[in-house]
C-alpha cells in the first residue's frame, strides 16, 4: 500500500467518516474512492487538495510522509444559520485577519509545529484544555520575568561602569591606543641578556685560531 493510500485511510478514520461519506464529500464515486484508499488508482490533483484540507495537512505531507493521529484536526460543527462571513479588518504588519460573523473560529498557523500544537489542543477535553492554558501562561510568565531580570542586571552593570571615576577616560584611551601584536607562543626577549650573549659569542670567535687543512 502506498503512502497516499495509508494517509487517506488514516484521515478518514480520524475524521470518523465511512468510505461512502468520504466519497460524497470528495464528489467521487464510491468504488472510485475505495480504489483510492486501496492504492489501486491514482487520485487527481483536485481530489488530493481536498483530502489535504480535510486532514489539515500540506499536500507535500500527504504525498511524502505518513500521517499520524495527532496530525489530523477533529471536525467541528458549523452553524449554518449564521450569515455569510465577511472580512472586517486586515493587519498586514501583524499578519492577522478579523472576520465579521464567522462560521467558526480558526487560527491560521505558520508552520507544522503550530499546526500540531493546535491539533493536540483541540483533541483535549475542556478540563484538560483549561489546565494546558494555565500551564502555558505560567511558563510564559516565568520566561518574561527571567528576561526582564536579565535586562535589568545588564543595564545596572552598564550604568555602574559609566558612573565610576576615570572609567570613561581609561576606556577611551584603551580604544585609541593600538594593541601590540604578538605572535602566539613566543616569549618576550630580554634585550640586555641578549646583547650580553652576542658579545660573548663575538669574543669566542675572535679567540679561535684560524686553521687550514692541507
Amino acid at each position: 500500500m502506498s503512502i497516499l493510500a495509508k494517509n487517506l485511510k488514516a484521515i478518514r478514520k480520524e475524521l470518523g467518516c465511512t468510505q461512502s461519506v468520504m466519497s460524497e464529500i470528495l464528489k467521487v464515486g464510491f468504488r472510485t474512492f475505495v480504489r483510492y484508499e486501496a492504492g489501486a488508482r491514482d487520485a487527481p490533483v483536485s481530489v488530493l487538495v481536498k483530502i489535504a484540507r480535510l486532514g489539515n495537512i500540506s499536500l507535500e505531507q500527504l504525498l511524502t510522509s505518513e500521517v499520524g493521529k495527532n496530525d489530523v484536526a477533529p471536525l467541528q460543527k458549523l452553524n449554518k444559520s449564521v450569515s455569510s462571513t465577511e472580512v472586517g479588518a486586515i493587519n498586514f504588519k501583524e499578519g492577522s485577519v478579523v472576520f465579521n460573523n464567522p462560521f467558526r473560529e480558526e487560527i491560521i498557523t505558520l508552520n507544522d509545529d503550530e499546526r500540531k500544537i493546535l491539533t493536540l489542543f483541540r483533541k483535549m477535553g475542556p478540563h484538560m484544555q483549561k489546565e494546558c492554558l494555565a500551564n502555558l501562561g505560567q511558563i510564559a510568565e516565568l520566561v518574561n520575568t527571567a528576561d526582564s531580570k536579565k535586562d535589568k542586571v545588564s543595564k545596572d552593570q552598564i550604568s555602574k561602569n559609566d558612573t565610576e571615576p576615570g572609567f570613561e577616560k581609561s576606556s577611551q584611551a584603551s580604544q585609541h591606543q593600538p594593541k601590540a601584536k604578538r605572535r602566539p607562543g613566543r616569549k618576550k626577549l630580554d634585550k640586555k641578556a641578549l646583547q650580553e650573549k652576542i658579545d660573548k659569542l663575538k669574543m669566542l670567535t675572535r679567540s679561535i685560531n684560524k686553521t687550514t687543512v692541507k
